[in-house]
Formats: C-alpha cells, structure tokens, sequence
C-alpha cells in the first residue's frame, strides 16, 4: 500500500489502534496486533517497523515475513503458514514461534535476541544453524529434517526437543540444559555428547541398563533422570567405580567431608585441594557433584576436566595443566575461575556463571566467545579495540584486565555467530552503504538515477537512514521565500500571526 489513506483504512479493518505511520509509510504500534487468521494476501500489504506488544500473524497463508517489524516487545508468532524463509523477520522478540511452516535449510535471518521461547517444530529444517547461543525458556525443533545439532543454542534454560529428526549423534547440542531434554525417534546409537547438564529428564528411545527409568508402552520411549544418564555415559572414563574405592583414594588424598552418592558422585562440604596431588594422571579417577568451597587441581599434567563439580560454591583452579578445552568443567562458579597457562584455545563450555573473576590469560587463544556471564573481571592475553582496560605484564606476556560486563556486551554486539548466508548479506550491505554514501558525498548521485529499484535495494538491506537522504536527492526540500510587506499588509497580519 503506498497512500497513507489506505494504510489507515486497511490497519482500521484489522483492529489495529493506538499506531503511528512514519513518512516512508513504516506502522509503529503501541500495544498488540493480532492479524491471526485475517490476512488474504501471501505478504503483508503494510509494512511494520516497531511493535510494543505481541505480533501474531499465524493461521494465514504467507509465503515472506517481508512487512513484519524489526522488533518486538513480546511474543511473535507466523506460526501455520507457508513461510520458506526467516527473512523480512524481527531480529528482537520476546517468545519466538515459526512452527508449521515450510522452512527450509536453516535458521538464517531468524531473531538473533530472544527473550523467552523458540519454536521452529514442524518444518523441513535441516539444520538450525543462525539459532540463538542462549534461550532463556525452551527451544523446540522436533519434526524436521536435522541431520546435526551444530549451530544450535548451546545454554537452555528450559527444554530442548529435538525428537523426530534424522539426527546421528547429538554432537553439537546444547551444553546445558535447565528442564527436560528430548532425543526421541531419530537415528542415534548412542547418547554420546548429550548436554553436561540436564535438570529435569533426558526422553529418548535407546534403553541403558543399570539406571533408574520409566518406559512409555505408547510411544515406546525411555524417561531417565537426566543427573543419573551424565553420570552413567561418564562412567567408561573413570577408574575408580566401586565406592570403597573412592573412599580410600579420597582419604589419601585429604579430602574431608564428602558423601558419595548413589551413582558414586562425590559432594563435598568444604574445599578440595589437589594441587600438585595428582601425581602423572591426566584426568581425574572419580567425578564430583559438587563442593562448596574451592576446588584446587592447578599445577598438574590433566588434560581434560572431565569429573570436576558441576558447581563450586569458591573459586574453581586448574591453571598450570595440560588442558586444551572447557568440556566437563564445571556449570557455576562461586567466586573466580582461573585457567590460565593451559593449552585451551576456545572458550566453548565455559561456565553459565562467574561470580567473580575470570581468568584465561596465558593460553593460545583468538576469542573470547563462550564466556557467559561474569560478575568481576575478566583477565586475558586478548587486545579488544574500543574497550577500557588495564595492562599487566607477567613473564614478559601482556595481560588485559576488562570488566566482566564489557566483554559481554562486547561479545554480543560483534561476535553474533551468522550463517554463511547471512554473511553475505552483512557484507552486500556494507558494500552497498559504502557505494552510495561514496556518490553522495562526490555528489555523484543524480535525482533521475533514483528509481524504484534503488529505493527497493535500501529497504530490502535495513539501510533506513539512507534511504532518507536518497529521497531527500530525488524529492529536494521547497524553500519558500520570503517577501517584502507593505505597512498597509503588515498592518493586516501583524496582530493575528507571525510573519
């Protein structure tokens, strides 16, 4: 629709009060839309920019999300419809629900910042690659065509359901996962590489032995304890099984105030001290549940995490090894997190939280990408342009101080993991804004090169501001003049108005 009268008459006909229309036409909304079930066409005739409330679009026939706002407040849902692309969609949302459609390929355009749930069930999806790295409710991709999980979210904090694929392995997944964790009716052989952590239940169709579970008669499927199935695949990789056996190797050691649990975890109330204990092993011979004080492993020859609590209510030490990767680390840190002088060159499995500091300084490592959430500072070898810091120099290597907050927010503004698709959109975009804003500024650009295409061209790459001062060449400002008035018509006007 291109005359503001038929805008105002076709938002009048869908019940859309309390908006605003800009001058290229884009609708802001302070409050819901709900066209579910009332749009004929296969796009929207209107085009959205700024939504307060929920947006619902679901139960129509579109073919796009081109027309559909760049963000929204609550939920968006263009579920049941016959959408092949993400494109033309929010990139912030509250709950997210693309279900039912007819997606294809993978996530690629889809809402990079999600505040409550994805849902993207029911397509033809084979891969979910340009998903969110964290979901702060659940995220639902069962009955597609997924072949991996790799690109997926990799912090859920409610469940993950990726039943009813075509799925090999779960490599890739999620690394923890806050609820339950459904695998179901794909082609797994194992249940290697499920998340570290699994809060509620793991629901899947491969029975294990020796381990508490429910079956479905029904849908012939498994219901395990989720803490009981990590400890069990974590079994093959301990040396030490039998509880009289951990009990007298802990002893050995000094370490007091444990319980063993049923699946011969070991809690421990108070700190763990193994520095320079562990002898020639390069991994721990049991797995811990947790200790609520520290827990020491620095200055040894591990290298792998694997056993280490998944929470420690101090500071968690295992500079001074041989490690080259987070996996099997610990969920949740007290207070600091210290790997420096290891091999570990990525940040993947990080912790979900620091309390306090973290430091990773002394490692080969090109990104801080992984990192989630740090209370205090965060101490690396990595030189960030753009961010505050102090400088310390330690065994003639640099070492940068940031604050845990910046790199976060640094993290999430420049390091957004895209699709080689989106890629390619990012850099046709900058080559774009750089050509025009080049023949602008040589004022090469001439009001009769300006055609609809261009106009077009800007829209379809989110270059907004442009394209404003594009129309401002093609459709030149009218500078009114003014002129002399006589005494006889300033007396006229003088009293009624401003001349």
């Amino acid at each position: 629709m291109k005359t503001l009268s038929d805008i105002r008459k076709w938002l009048k006909s869908k019940n859309v009060e309390n908006y605003t229309v800009s001058e290229d036409l884009y609708i802001t909304v302070h409050g819901n839309v709900d066209l579910s079930g009332k749009i004929v066409e296969s796009e929207l005739p209107v085009k959205f920019d700024v939504v307060d409330g929920y947006f619902n679009i679901s139960n129509n026939n579109l073919e796009t999300l081109e027309g559909c706002p760049k963000k929204v407040a609550k939920d968006f849902n263009c579920s049941h419809n016959k959408i092949t692309s993400l494109f033309g969609g929010p990139s912030i949302v509250g709950d997210f629900d693309c279900s039912n459609n007819e997606l294809k390929n993978n996530l690629s355009y889809g809402p990079k910042e999600v505040y409550g749930y994805y849902n993207c069930s029911n397509n033809r999806l084979s891969s979910i690659d340009g998903a969110p790295r964290s979901i702060v409710e659940y995220f639902n991709c069962s009955i597609n065509l997924l072949t991996s999980l790799k690109g997926g979210p990799k912090y859920v904090d409610g469940f993950f359901d990726c039943s009813q694929n075509r799925l090999e392995t779960l490599k890739g997944g999620p690394i923890t996962v806050g609820q339950d964790y459904m695998c179901y009716w794909n082609q797994l052989k194992n249940l290697n590489d499920v998340a570290d952590e699994i809060g509620w239940n793991l629901i899947t169709d491969i029975s294990l032995n020796h381990i508490t579970k429910s079956f479905d008669e029904e849908k012939k499927i498994w219901k395990y304890k989720g803490e009981e199935v990590i400890g069990h695949i974590y079994k093959p990789l301990l040396d030490l099984t039998d509880k009289e056996d951990i009990r007298v190797w802990l002893n050995k050691h000094g370490v007091k105030d444990f319980h063993i649990l049923k699946d011969n975890s070991v809690k421990v109330q108070g700190d763990v001290n193994f520095s320079k204990k562990l002898e020639n092993l390069s991994k721990l011979p049991l797995r811990f549940h947790e200790v609520t004080g520290d827990f020491d492993i620095s200055d040894n020859v591990l290298m792998t995490l694997e056993g280490s609590p998944k929470r420690v209510g101090g500071s968690f030490l295992a500079y001074k090894n041989e490690l080259t990767s987070l996996k099997g680390g610990p969920i949740e840190v007290g207070k600091n997190f210290i790997i420096l002088r290891n091999n570990i060159n990525s940040l993947e499995y990080s912790p979900v939280k620091v309390k306090e500091d973290y430091i990773c300084s002394h490692n080969p490592l090109k990104s801080l990408v992984g990192i989630v959430d740090v209370g205090g500072n965060i101490f690396t070898n990595l030189l960030i342009d753009g961010l505050k810091y102090q400088e310390f120099t330690y065994n003639s290597v640099k070492t940068y101080k940031y604050d845990g907050e910046s790199i976060l927010k640094y993290i999430e503004r420049e390091c957004k993991v895209l699709t080689e698709e989106e890629q390619v959109f990012e850099t046709t975009r900058r080559n774009i804004q750089n050509a025009i804003n080049k023949m602008i500024n040589n004022d090469t650009l001439k009001k009769e090169m300006i055609n609809e295409t261009l106009l077009k061209n800007l829209t379809k790459y989110n270059l907004h501001d442009l394209k404003e001062m594009v129309l401002l060449i093609k459709n030149p400002p009218i500078e009114t003049k003014k002129k002399e008035l006589s005494e006889e018509e300033i007396l006229q006007s003088v009293f009624d108005k401003e001349i």
